[in-house]
Parts: C-alpha cells; structure tokens; sequence
C-alpha cells in the first residue's frame, strides 16, 4: 500500500479546533524576579569578559631569566 498525501481540509479543522486543554498562560515574573535575572545575566557577562582578558593577557615579564 502507498502513503496518502493528507487532506488539506482536516489539517485545517484539526488546526481550527480549540485546545482541549485552554490556552496556555505563561507565570508572570515579579519585579524582584525580573531584576534578579537581569543581575545574572550581567554577572554571568562580566564573568566571560574578565575571563577572557585573563586569558589573553600574558603574566610573563620580558626580562629573561639569568639561567
């Protein structure tokens, strides 16, 4: 037996139907929530900045060692 391409007019219904379940509502986020988001994403952002300068600069002196 061949697959049957779907009829347009079913996806359409199944589309248009409401969801049984209601519709979805997201919890809204507090003020206190909302600014202790955006201290850690600024945390986290300081965070990659210093490690990445800590990465790229070199701790070594240009003097050479008498050995």
């Amino acid at each position: 037996m061949t697959a049957q391409p779907e009829d347009p007019r079913t996806a359409q219904a199944d589309a248009a139907a409401p969801d049984p379940l209601g519709p979805v509502s997201l919890p809204k986020r507090g003020r206190i929530g909302a600014r202790a988001m955006a201290l850690v994403g600024t945390a986290s952002v300081a965070a990659m900045a210093v490690h990445f300068v800590v990465d790229n600069c070199t701790t070594h002196t240009s003097i050479q060692d008498p050995h």
